[in-house]
């Protein structure tokens, strides 16, 4: 045959609570999850030819969002981040804090993010790249892809039967 009905017979839990009844698989090789699902069964049962339920979707947007976007629009990514660090604030969040610090003084969106812009570039605390109102255009995925396959195309070929032949 080519597919199995298998998944339309029970659910994985039900197949795997088979397999540990009949002794086909040994209670230490049963998965993480079914000591979980036991203790905290859903209040559905999880089937094959159920139905998707018609739930909506709330949209999570926060006010800073639209800064951050901004931001990451005009300056572009400053590359990795090390999210495990917390000491050293991300370019972008020292920009949101200082947004909202400077938020007060300010009725129009466009002249306080432009007035923050340019108190960071005094401070220095945007990076170069940063404060030059361009976003570069080498750091996006297409370029880089680009150049690594230019590279690649002028590097010598290496040929493998040369190496292992003794001279």
């Amino acid at each position: 045959m080519a597919s199995s009905r298998l998944e339309r017979i029970g659910n994985i839990y039900s197949r795997v609570r088979g397999l540990l009844r009949s002794g086909a698989m040994k209670p230490e090789d049963k998965p993480i999850w079914y000591d979980v699902y036991e203790a905290f069964p859903p209040k559905v049962e999880p089937q094959y030819g159920r139905t998707a339920s018609e739930i909506t979707i709330r949209p999570i947007f926060y006010p800073e969002d639209i800064v951050r976007a901004k931001f990451y629009e005009r300056f572009g990514s400053p590359g990795l981040i090390s999210l495990a660090n917390n000491e050293y604030p991300t370019p972008c969040q020292k920009f949101l804090d200082r947004y909202k610090e400077m938020e007060k003084d300010f009725s129009d969106e466009n002249e306080l993010f432009e007035a923050v812009v340019k108190v960071m570039e005094e401070e220095k605390s945007v990076p170069e790249s940063v404060s030059s109102n361009q976003t570069d255009s080498g750091t996006s995925m297409a370029s880089m892809f680009s150049s690594a396959v230019s590279k690649s195309q002028t590097q010598p070929k290496i040929n493998v039967g040369d190496l292992l032949t003794e001279k």
